[in-house]
């Protein structure tokens, strides 16, 4: 069976919040041990990846599915660290309007990567720099329907550009040169393996997630990991 909707998310406890609002009808365990649930979101049905963390693993578990599987759309979702810079807070819900693998390229003395001299996907001259812009209008949809569920709820919901870092970012001062350079609205560790896996195979995507701490923070007394999950719970269920 072919689902609406098929969301990926790096560990069990981010998406905790959704699966116990949206309790899956079924599970089934692959080769490698990726947990596939299965079930119903009003009238969409759903099937959800716990991917595990990390570009690699992402790249792994949305293959496996794919190759079986052809769902209408993708949602990568989870928890994220947000730059100070913009103005959220902890708990608030952003929407990608790309993805930038940041570490794609060739290494300047610069915070910027130069672009490779060859596509990483044919024929999208933006893979050379690790970039993957998703569709606009599917993007704006989804940020209304966020906006509208969330303005009543102190909640705030954004849109801009995510990146994508395989080392966090361990100091408020790493994320200051991050943001001065891209200006991301998040950071997180799978959103453009997910990206460049959903390119290939030429199925529609978006992203996604909500703050559980700050860009840089690495005290985790400070952050907060249910809050964001249960928030990014309410998100997922708009789509």
């Amino acid at each position: 069976m072919n689902p609406d909707l098929l969301i990926t998310s790096a560990t069990l406890p981010e998406i905790s919040f959704f699966l116990s609002a949206h309790p899956p009808d079924s599970k089934k365990k692959t080769l490698t041990g990726l947990i596939i649930f299965s079930g119903k979101l009003d009238h969409k049905a759903y099937d959800l990846v716990i991917t595990g963390p990390g570009v690699f693993n992402t790249a792994h578990a949305l293959t496996v599915y794919l190759e079986e599987s052809t769902p209408g759309l993708i949602l990568q979702t989870g928890i994220a660290g947000v730059f100070r810079e913009t103005g959220l807070s902890i708990g608030d819900v952003a929407i990608a309007l790309e993805e930038h693998y940041i570490h794609t390229g060739i290494a300047t003395d610069t915070p910027f990567n130069a672009p490779l001299p060859f596509d990483l996907i044919e024929s999208s001259p933006e893979s050379r720099e690790g970039r993957y812009p998703f569709d606009s209008g599917l993007v704006e949809t989804c940020y209304k329907k966020l906006s509208q569920e969330f303005v009543n709820k102190k909640i705030r919901a954004a849109k801009g550009p995510f990146i994508t870092v395989s080392t966090l970012t361990s100091s408020f001062k790493q994320a200051n040169l991050l943001y001065s350079a891209f200006a991301p609205v998040m950071e997180a560790m799978e959103g453009a393996a997910s990206a460049h896996i959903a390119t290939l195979y030429k199925i529609p995507m978006i992203e996604i997630r909500a703050a559980s701490n700050f860009a840089g923070e690495r005290d985790k007394t400070k952050w907060d990991m249910g809050k964001a999950a249960e928030h990014l719970g309410i998100a997922c269920a708009l789509i």
